[in-house]
């Protein structure tokens, strides 16, 4: 199916179901979409392909735009603005955008063993830092916890 004709059935089925401005909207998205594929070398026909059944895509806008309507009392649909705003984020809404990393491969899993282990000899050493500190001490100490015990155990 080419460019022309995909925009043409998505326009047919969303007219008169949503707004005059989603429609534009969404035609506008998908035939910018349609021409930068078509720029980095995909032919029209793989690309709408790709993208899947017009009327598909229209229900799937339409039941958005209704649930739109249902959960805010303005419009959920805003014109493009750029690209720090998307398609359907209202005026001035703050961007909460989720961020995953996949740590499943496997250099993700090395630094992770090799922060544990550097974590781990982190901790060594300060508790050897602190007890070659102490050690002079020790002695010291120990004799005078002697005498002390000593002194205690006569005045009984």
């Amino acid at each position: 199916m080419s460019r022309q004709e995909f925009l043409q059935r998505l326009r047919d089925t969303l007219t008169g179901e949503v707004s005059g401005s989603v429609v534009e909207e969404n035609i506008r998205y998908y035939e910018e979409y349609i021409r930068g594929e078509v720029l980095k070398g995909s032919s029209e026909e793989a690309v709408t392909e790709a993208i899947g059944d017009p009327r598909l895509i229209a229900k799937t806008i339409i039941e958005a735009s209704e649930n739109a309507k249902e959960s805010s009392s303005g419009s959920f649909y805003s014109s493009f603005s750029g690209k720090d705003q998307n398609v359907y984020e209202e005026p001035g809404q703050e961007r909460r955008g989720m961020h995953y990393y996949d740590l499943s491969k496997w250099y993700w899993k090395l630094l992770g063993v090799v922060a544990i282990i550097l974590f781990f000899f982190l901790a060594a050493t300060i508790v050897t830092g602190i007890f070659s500190l102490l050690a002079p001490l020790m002695g010291p100490l120990l004799l005078v916890g002697l005498i002390y015990w000593f002194i205690k155990g006569l005045k009984r």
